[in-house]
């Protein structure tokens, strides 16, 4: 996993992405910090902790051949070692405690530069953990529906002209595509290595799918309906008892509204739906008759002349919004195939299942992602704006099972085209 940063650039990167990280700490009490919000994710505080300690293992401990600061704590905060099923359960460093273990293992790392230079492949990895932490803290928060919630650092949303569907299609050429990471750059082991393969052309929906669109959905009886459900979705359909994504609340006719993390709204149909399962997303693309793109056509896609947008001006990334924007508001971030939203917003469910490309090799530790294979996980793409541009990159892989909402996640459709 070569390094994208030039030595000169980190100690700025570890600054801003800590500071950041800090202040939404301090949008959130630390009697919520340490409570778990959610059976399915963990206490906040856990992985607050456990940004500090993932830091201390690599980039002190691995990295600079220091000993662990606190080495008791390293089961406690190793993901596979305590799963998030009993971090709710289980004696842990309180806030302060966590705060204070934070800014401990930081002034460590800063002592190690000061002594030798930082490898610079670790450093691009520990960034980009504590960015990826960071969407999970959002995740929690937007299950948690905190009372006044609303970070001073939140940024305001464009507006986008009306009519966008989700249900509008460009052509997308295929033919012989270079797939995945060419290793020029940071990428996650499963991301490489890069190989051709063969994309038949096909037409892949403009912008994703729109609240307006999925509301005709649920109108058309699209949750009582059993013909646009594979078993397993059907299945889901009656466990859970779904009638509307996640978030929407339709218990006021002609008021639809949509929770968000920084409260309710009412339901924009403009903007893209979301907190959407795989098992919703290939439903609703069979009820138009369409289906979802492959990750391969997805990436065949997102092809963008002068490097896809990776900041604000071009995609809503970044985890400062708080919340989607309408869809086609970022026109200056458009590919080259004419798709809008294609990185940001919201990721966007695949057909494709997880596992590795062929030739993959496990990179630096097989529970990055090697553990995920083959085990039911479906593969989203582009990113959401939770997501920091650093990683929404267009080859980036994330992944979950079918059943999940709590992700950002919303869809985009695709048709087959006559061969």
């Amino acid at each position: 996993m070569p390094a994208s940063a030039g030595v000169a650039s980190l100690p700025e990167l570890l600054v801003s992405t800590r500071q950041r990280t800090l202040e939404l700490m301090a949008a959130i009490s630390d009697q919520d910090l340490e409570r778990q919000i959610d059976a399915i994710m963990s206490p906040l505080v856990w992985d607050i902790a456990h940004i500090a300690a993932y830091e201390d293992l690599w980039l002190v401990h691995r990295g600079g051949g220091q000993p662990l600061l606190r080495p008791e704590l390293a089961a406690l905060y190793d993901a596979f070692e305590t799963p998030r099923a009993v971090r709710g359960e289980i004696a842990q460093l309180n806030a302060p405690q966590a705060r204070e273990y934070l800014a401990a293992v930081r002034e460590r790392a800063f002592e190690l530069a000061a002594q030798q230079p930082l490898d610079t492949e670790i450093v691009e990895m520990v960034l980009r953990h504590e960015l990826q932490h960071r969407e999970t803290i959002c995740q929690t928060l937007a299950l948690a529906q905190l009372s006044g919630f609303d970070p001073d650092f939140r940024e305001p949303l464009p507006g986008a002209p009306a009519g966008h569907s989700g249900l509008e299609f460009v052509e997308i050429e295929g033919g012989d595509l270079a797939v995945g990471a060419s290793g020029e750059q940071f990428a996650y082991d499963n991301e490489m290595p890069q190989r051709e393969l063969r994309v038949e052309r096909f037409e892949l929906g403009r912008t994703p799918v729109t609240n307006a669109s999925w509301l005709e959905f649920v109108s058309e009886g699209g949750y009582r309906e059993r013909q646009s459900w594979s078993e397993d979705g059907w299945a889901w359909v009656n466990d859970v008892a779904a009638g509307a994504p996640l978030y929407w609340d339709l218990t006021e006719a002609g008021q639809p509204t949509e929770l968000t993390s920084c409260g309710p709204r009412a339901l924009d149909p403009d903007r893209p739906v979301a907190h959407v399962s795989f098992y919703e997303a290939e439903a609703f693309a069979r009820s138009r008759g369409a289906r979802l793109p492959s990750e391969f056509e997805w990436e065949a896609a997102a092809q963008w002349q002068g490097g896809a947008p990776s900041d604000r001006s071009a995609a809503n990334v970044g985890q400062a919004s708080f919340d989607t924007a309408p869809v086609g508001a970022y026109p200056g971030g458009a590919a080259d195939c004419g798709a809008l939203d294609l990185i940001g917003n919201l990721w966007e469910w695949t057909a494709s299942e997880f596992d590795g490309y062929p030739g993959f090799r496990a990179d630096p530790y097989p529970e990055y992602s090697e553990v995920f294979f083959r085990k039911g996980y479906r593969v989203l793409r582009g990113g959401s704006w939770a997501t920091d541009g650093r990683v929404a990159t267009p080859s980036f892989r994330n992944w979950d099972l079918p059943q999940r909402r709590q992700i950002f996640s919303g869809l985009r459709l695709a048709r087959d085209l006559p061969k």
